[in-house]
């Protein structure tokens, strides 16, 4: 594997994390791509295929939508169920290896694919939750993902209530957990690395938690450039995470 990002980039960023004590790891689609998991804006991505399919993702992934048609969300969503169970890819572990080596480092994700802990990490906030807990829609009764059992008609139902059991996931319309938000800040404000990764910030509460950000230096890896003003990224550099990580891993 190798990445079009220079040696005086590789270098720099090293520099960065040598120096750093606490290290914020905010990362997006991009790094999970490379576990067989597709992004959702590029031309492949999930979204972008729903549209081609004629579903528009703002009305599908929603609770609303949950409720009223749960036949044709379980029956796309089990599209996703029937791939193979990614694993975690070179940038799971290498942060990992970070933090078990002895440096602070804390993951936001904004990815709902548990890989990170997967990986070994222990320190990782999930903005837009997780597949590991479902919920019931009516008595709010949880279930582990192992626990979930479907209908006749493929829907997942409340072995209590019967109502419609859904992932732990924060879909269109839903706002993020809290107290997720709040540890997410509470790290942005301690960090002083702050490294960019595999995301455009395209959500409004990506934006407003890179604003919390009070430390020295902040990276960016991305296919895109990413627009982060009022701050200013002290490197950037245009390529796929995994090869940037993978590079970086390997240098003394």
């Amino acid at each position: 594997m190798t990445t079009t990002a220079s040696y005086e980039q590789l270098k720099l960023l090293k520099q960065f994390i040598d120096e750093s004590k606490t290290i914020i790891f905010y990362g997006g689609a991009g790094t999970s791509t490379e576990s067989g998991i597709p992004d959702y804006r590029s031309k492949h991505g999930v979204w972008t295929a729903m549209t081609r399919d004629g579903f528009d993702p703002v009305k599908y992934a929603n609770p609303q939508f949950i409720k009223k048609y749960p036949e044709k969300f379980f029956a796309k969503n089990e599209e996703r169920d029937n791939r193979p169970v990614p694993e975690p890819n070179a940038t799971h572990k290498i942060l990992a290896n970070w933090e078990q080596s002895g440096k602070d480092v804390r993951i936001i994700t904004q990815n709902v694919d548990g890989l990170h802990q997967k990986a070994g990490h222990r320190y990782v906030l999930e903005l837009h939750g997780h597949h590991r807990l479902w919920h019931c829609m009516s008595c709010q009764r949880e279930y582990l993902s192992e626990e979930v059992k479907r209908d006749e008609d493929n829907i997942p139902r409340c072995f209590v209530c019967e109502g419609i059991v859904r992932p732990n996931v924060v879909y269109f319309g839903e706002n993020a957990s809290k107290d997720t938000v709040g540890k997410a800040r509470r790290s942005m404000k301690a960090a002083d690395l702050l490294i960019i990764a595999g995301t455009s910030l395209t959500t409004p509460l990506a934006k407003r938690l890179i604003y919390d950000f009070e430390g020295d230096k902040i990276v960016v890896i991305n296919l895109n450039e990413v627009n982060i003003s009022p701050l200013k990224a002290d490197l950037f550099i245009q390529d796929w995470v995994g090869e940037v990580m993978t590079t970086l891993s390997e240098m003394n």
